[in-house]
């Protein structure tokens, strides 16, 4: 009898992820090879929810093909050979691979999966660390705990919209999708308390329509609940509902990336971020005043989980890094600095 193509037993990787593993032929763009392989769940009848922005949205995909996720292909692999293939790279430091992060598509059988794909990741004798990347509308506190126990060490709440007016109209009843801010702001709580303060965290995107204030509150409430914060910067997807919406300007994604390094790293108060009034824009950030170049040089580096670079996959290959997946120069810092327009912040810095 033939089993049914679908998670646990497969699973799809992400492409940078397939091209690390000899899968697919291919050449890395400044040699800036995945340190994660980043694995996603597959079910044949595809992911139940239908957010704007993603190109597995159930009214985009219209089933289990996997149209674009970040704008490439995640082609489907069978788990034992993903799994071969890692246990055959790891430790080695031409591909430099530290972490694997287990992907959910929203779906109910989507947390028990996460852990039994966890499970089968440490019985194959894998030593990379894992993350859990999880939907909190089809996983539970209960599943978490079976996912830490299986071997799981960090866990990220994809929670993507920075509030709730625009989680409602991006991934909520405005677009036909059963996602609630309310169980999304309770999972990132259970996160944390399965996982440790620190260990676990969210996943936002920045340019979905948000404010730049927007950004600020649900980081700072995230920092307060001891969450760490993982950073995008929204890309079109094509044939999605939002294909149409530009990238978010890099000069806004510059201020919020140092409002989250700022934040994670206890340097300011809520009351230190100066808002316009009009548009809740970032204008000025009163910062420590020892603070130099070098020292802010990681906050426009790609944050979240130790060990996943995710090069591109908040831009084509052929555009300036979002998030910059090495260490950056002084010269580098300073341009990412001067891009973000904070006037007073930039001449404070330069003068040292």
């Amino acid at each position: 009898m033939l089993r049914m193509i679908s998670s646990p037993d497969w699973v799809r990787l992400s492409f940078g992820a397939d091209m690390v593993l000899g899968f697919s032929p291919g050449v890395f763009l400044h040699n800036a090879l995945n340190t994660t392989i980043n694995l996603l769940q597959y079910y044949p009848d595809g992911c139940k929810a239908n957010c704007a922005y993603c190109g597995q949205a159930r009214e985009v995909s219209q089933g289990p093909e996997c149209k674009t996720l970040i704008r490439v292909e995640w082609p489907l692999r069978k788990l034992d050979d993903v799994l071969t293939k890692i246990k055959e790279r790891q430790g080695d430091p031409r591909f430099g691979l530290q972490r694997i992060c287990v992907g959910q598509l929203a779906h109910p059988r989507a947390g028990q999966d996460s852990v039994e794909i966890t499970r089968r990741i440490r019985e194959a004798g894998i030593e990379l660390s894992i993350s859990e990347l999880v939907t909190p509308t089809y996983t539970f506190k209960h599943h978490m705990e079976e996912m830490r126990k299986a071997g799981g060490d960090m866990i990220d709440v994809a929670i993507d919209a920075a509030s709730k007016r625009v989680f409602e109209i991006t991934r909520g009843k405005a677009v036909r999708s059963m996602h609630s801010w309310e169980r999304y702001l309770k999972g990132i709580d259970e996160a944390v308390e399965v996982f440790g303060k620190g260990n676990a965290g969210i996943h936002l995107i920045i340019g979905l329509g948000e404010t730049e204030k927007e950004a600020v509150d649900i980081m700072w409430y995230a920092h307060q609940r001891g969450a760490k914060i993982t950073l995008f910067a929204f890309y079109p997807e094509q044939n999605t509902l939002m294909e149409r919406k530009k990238p978010v300007p890099v000069n806004v994604y510059r201020r919020v990336q140092l409002a989250r390094w700022l934040i994670e790293n206890d340097l300011v108060t809520y009351s230190d971020f100066i808002f316009d009034k009009d548009d809740e824009r970032i204008i000025d950030i009163n910062i420590p005043k020892d603070l130099t170049i070098d020292d802010i040089a990681p906050a426009f580096m790609t944050s979240g989980c130790p060990g996943c670079n995710r090069p591109y996959s908040n831009e084509r290959p052929t555009m300036e890094f979002r998030n910059i997946p090495w260490y950056p120069s002084r010269e580098t810092a300073l341009k990412a600095l001067r891009q973000s327009r904070l006037d007073n912040v930039i001449k404070a810095l330069e003068r040292k």
